[in-house]
């Protein structure tokens, strides 16, 4: 059995820690998957807890900055430990950390790119720093067609696959689930509700959902649910005074606000492939969301509302749009789960890696890696 590491810096779980944990979990023989969590030391580390409650082997690997040569040297001791034959890098620090390991373990280093979040001058460069470190891998996968481009311009030495996130399609959120989730939250069955899920961060674009909803008539003006948290949510909070806005904070089991909405809206100015886009879809619920990554593929043919990113008049309209016809939102429902069973199953993406990224990595052609060509 070929034992493969994933390797992440953890901070909660979130669409790429989540798409992690389920593509450990779905890993088809003969290989077998663990994951190690970097975290700081006495920091709580919800990414290890959760593979534990998965039933997947999965170890802390603490480190106190952005690059520790005592992590890197714990990594390479575990990875003897355990018969570690591949690491998987989810991230910069998870990268580097396997690059520096790699070299005196003797095993190879493939990565996936869930997609950049350029929040800050600093988190720009060290994603910039992971692209370049591309090159040493002997795979790359990227989540999105944009992304998988971006990555062939940085990382020239190495393949780089396009592998898009997969899920697990659940039932459609119905009518019974949708009023037994609205009274759970105390909401009127006869409200009309949208809900916004992911971390209080800037590229997720909570600011521009606010900005259009203040544009929107007043009577048509929704309650809002926010699922999440994160460092902007008492500047959110200032600029969401005067709608009706209800702050959920976290939910590692957003399913109740799937049901209770009307509308999921995910107003990003980046993304990779968001799995809170196909949670929605596989739910039922029609998605109004910017342009940009994956998104566009996700809902091309009707499957939901695409609005231009960062544009606050872009997205008031279409949701003025979409709450205004409700045949328009049942009909992109529709497509839109259709679409997450026929193109993005968990196991369609866990036999993609197996084939495209794990088996190359570990034979002989996979040290002379090029660049892939096509989507």
């Amino acid at each position: 059995m070929n034992r493969v590491l994933h390797l992440r810096s953890s901070c909660g779980l979130y669409g790429a820690d989540r798409a992690l944990l389920d593509l450990a979990a779905e890993t088809p023989a003969p290989f077998e998957a663990a994951v190690g969590s970097i975290v700081r030391p006495s920091r709580d580390d919800a990414l290890f807890e959760e593979a534990r409650r998965r039933g997947l082997p999965a170890w802390r690997i603490e480190s106190a900055g952005k690059v520790d040569l005592r992590s890197a040297r714990a990594l390479v001791d575990r990875i003897r430990a355990e018969r570690i034959a591949l690491l998987h890098a989810h991230d910069y620090k998870g990268l580097t950390l396997a690059a520096l390991a790699s070299v005196r373990a003797r095993v190879p280093v493939v990565a996936t790119f869930h997609g950049d979040t350029a929040a800050s001058a600093a988190l720009r460069a060290y994603e910039a720093l992971a692209r370049l470190l591309g090159n040493v891998t002997r795979a790359v996968a990227a989540v999105s067609v944009p992304l998988a481009k971006k990555l062939r311009w940085w990382a020239p030495l190495t393949r780089v696959h396009y592998i898009p996130n997969g899920i697990r399609p659940g039932p459609i959120c119905g009518a019974a689930e949708k009023e037994r989730a609205r009274a759970e939250l105390g909401i009127d069955n006869a409200q009309t509700v949208i809900a916004v899920i992911g971390r209080l961060s800037k590229e997720k674009g909570h600011a521009v959902l606010f900005e259009a909803l203040w544009r929107l008539p007043d009577a048509l003006r929704p309650l809002t649910l926010v699922a999440g948290d994160g460092a902007l949510r008492r500047d959110l909070e200032a600029r969401a005074r005067g709608l009706n806005v209800r702050w959920l904070g976290f939910l590692e089991r957003p399913r109740a606000v799937y049901a209770a909405a009307d509308l999921i809206v995910m107003p990003s100015l980046t993304e990779g492939l968001p799995l809170v886009g196909l949670e929605a879809m596989c739910a039922g619920r029609p998605l109004v969301a910017s342009a940009v990554g994956e998104l566009p593929a996700m809902l091309e043919g009707g499957a939901g509302f695409l609005v231009k990113p960062g544009d606050p008049g872009s997205l008031a309209t279409a949701l003025e749009q979409a709450l205004r016809d409700e045949r328009a939102r049942a009909a992109a429902s529709e497509r839109a789960a259709a679409r997450v069973r026929h193109g993005y199953g968990l196991e369609q993406m866990a036999e993609r890696y197996a084939r495209l990224i794990y088996v190359p990595a570990l034979s002989k052609r996979g040290s002379t890696a090029r660049s892939a060509p096509g989507r």
